[in-house]
């Protein structure tokens, strides 16, 4: 029916799924039409009434739910007013919906990036600094605006339950405000044994009828992430759902699943529905201002994760398979890695966890990431490490970066494994005249936490063309070391090779890290480091700016040697060295 047909004092009913899969009805009066709410928007105001509802409201996990006068339908419940005495709430009309399919956006894909840019320095910054953290919160919080701008007069989206099966009660806890702050509403969940395999065939003939629960799956495989609502109308393969934005994101590809409806809570705040998530059916195509489209017996591509922790016990192995969105993909991964950590560990206390992780770029070999953390805020630290990665390949402002696969190992230890640097000294009879071409020995001494003290030595070459004058050996952990050379030589990167590059530099502070540096006429420019430069060559490179601001380089490390130790290394010493001339 459409809207022009649609009066005040009309009644009608809606069906939805409040336990299992069984459509009930519910009464629906017609309060009247509030024209050009939105741009190109209307909205049906409406009563509803029914058991369930006079127990527990308008209910989150509602919304899509198909509203029928004289049995034609005229939209999808959608908006409801929290604390309203009445349950009233909005519908989306039917005839804006069916326009969902063809809102194409030409070329876009999704892999667009739907969050702020992060920039290289805010990246090295949050990396060098221990600040991953504060830079993991700005993101969710830049993810958080999206909804708002649905608003209408207090009207807003029916809230979707996120429906979070084999999660820690931890993991639900700390991650359920970030979903919040999208429109969600984080709530455990369970999923059928085939929620990671998509419907034989067999199934596919009519998965959905209007009134079904509808899964918009995030996540599937060991843990499960998926949003849930209410299928409006079905158009052959297409079906569309919500009558509002699951986060307006336009084009999208994620998984598309059966639901199935445990019970309704009815809450003060907010009334949601329990639901367990069935198996794949299909793909969301569409995510627009009016509702979402998905097709069934599309697939979705997803990003195969691999997950394994190592503690106590035997190793735990975790599969997931994950959306690949630039806004969603790093919190998911948090997630999932938070809750891996939390089934490893006790839930509160000083620990100490290592991080080894490996993430496949198309088109370039792996990226090897390695970190350690001790401490309380160890497993916080975690999940913060690993979205900022993720999100700094995926938003980058270069080209799309396809991730093709995950694979994150941690090793958790209930110990401190921390060892602090004692002392660092050259082994030499002359300690500050070194000639190019020697090699320096060097012994440094470390103290565990509440251990013996141990003897580390290193073997640093020094070049043979190596300039005369000053010079210095920086020791410490491969993390202090990366501070002090991304501050040397700043990365500028104008391409993504030179993102995935920044990468690749980084080392772990679980190694013992010997640096040797010297000075150099050298500078940035245009995200490559040139060193040595001839005086000619560096006033030209100095006076260009066609590649944007240059970066001097004063020093720089000719030179690194590491040592895997298994601690956390804390501490630092600097040796100066006076390089003679050759004779």
């Amino acid at each position: 029916m459409p809207l022009s047909q649609v009066k005040k004092g009309m009644k009608g009913y809606g069906t939805t799924v409040f336990e299992g899969t069984k459509l009930e009805r519910f009464d629906v009066e017609i309060l009247g039409v509030l024209n050009n709410i939105g741009p190109g928007q209307d909205l049906i105001l409406a009563r509803v009434d029914g058991p369930v509802i006079q127990r527990a409201g308008v209910i989150a996990g509602m919304s899509g739910s198909p509203i029928y006068i004289d049995d034609k339908v005229i939209g999808a419940l959608s908006y409801s007013w929290q604390f309203s005495k009445e349950p009233i709430a909005g519908i989306t009309p039917i005839d804006e919906m069916l326009k969902i399919a063809d809102a194409t956006g030409g070329k876009t894909t999704m892999y667009t990036a739907a969050m702020p840019r992060m920039t290289g320095a805010e990246f090295l910054d949050a990396i060098t600094n221990h600040k991953t953290s504060e830079l993991f919160e700005k993101m969710t919080s830049a993810n958080g605006a999206t909804p708002i701008s649905t608003e209408f007069g207090g009207a807003r989206p029916i809230a979707v339950p996120l429906s979070l099966s084999s999660f820690s009660p931890e993991t639900i806890a700390r991650f359920g405000r970030y979903f919040d702050a999208l429109g969600f509403m984080a709530v455990p969940s369970g999923a059928s044994s085939g929620s990671a395999k998509v419907t034989p065939d067999a199934d596919l003939k009519k998965p959905f009828v209007p009134g079904d629960a509808v899964g918009a799956v995030l996540l599937n495989g060991d843990f499960t992430v998926a949003a849930t609502g209410t299928v409006t109308y079905t158009d052959g393969n297409r079906i569309y759902a919500f009558g509002h934005p699951f986060l307006d994101m336009g084009e999208i590809s994620f998984p598309m699943a059966k639901s199935e409806i445990v019970t309704v809570l009815p809450n003060l705040a907010s009334s949601f529905k329990f639901a367990n998530t069935g198996s794949v059916v299909g793909a969301l195509r569409q995510d627009r201002s009016v509702g979402i489209m998905g097709e069934v017996g599309a697939s979705a591509d997803t990003i195969p994760v691999e997950l394994t922790v190592e503690g106590a016990g035997p190793a735990k192995n975790y599969h997931v398979n994950m959306i690949r969105h630039p806004q969603l993909s790093p919190l998911i991964l948090a997630m999932a890695a938070d809750t891996v950590v939390a089934s490893g560990q006790r839930a509160a206390g000083e620990r100490t966890v290592v991080l080894d992780s490996e993430i496949k770029v198309k088109g370039f070999e792996p990226i090897h990431l390695r970190e350690g953390w001790a401490g309380a805020q160890a497993r916080q630290a975690i999940p913060a490490y690993l979205a900022v990665i993720s999100a700094y390949v995926m938003s980058n402002e270069f080209r799309d970066a396809t991730i093709e696969s995950v694979k994150i190992h941690l090793r958790h230890d209930d110990e401190l494994k921390t060892a602090k640097l004692l002392e660092a000294s050259l082994v030499s009879s002359d300690k500050r005249r070194i000639n190019p071409g020697d090699t320096v020995k060097i012994r440094t001494v470390l103290k565990p936490f509440r251990g013996e003290p141990f003897v580390e030595m290193f073997d640093v070459k020094v070049p043979d063309d190596q300039t005369p004058g000053a010079a210095y050996l920086i020791i410490g952990s491969g993390s202090m070391i990366n501070s002090v050379d991304f501050s040397l030589v700043p990365p500028d990167p104008r391409t993504l090779e030179q993102v995935i590059g920044v990468l690749e530099r980084l080392r772990p502070s679980t190694d013992l890290t010997v640096g040797f540096y010297s000075s150099s006429d050298g500078a940035v420019t245009a995200g490559v480091y040139l060193p040595n430069l001839p005086p000619s060559i560096r006033a030209v490179v100095n006076n260009d700016t066609s590649n944007g601001a240059q970066a001097p380089v004063k020093y720089h490390a000719s030179e690194h040697l590491t040592r895997p130790l298994g601690y956390i290394v804390d501490g630092s010493v600097k040796i100066d060295l006076d390089i003679r001339p050759q004779i």
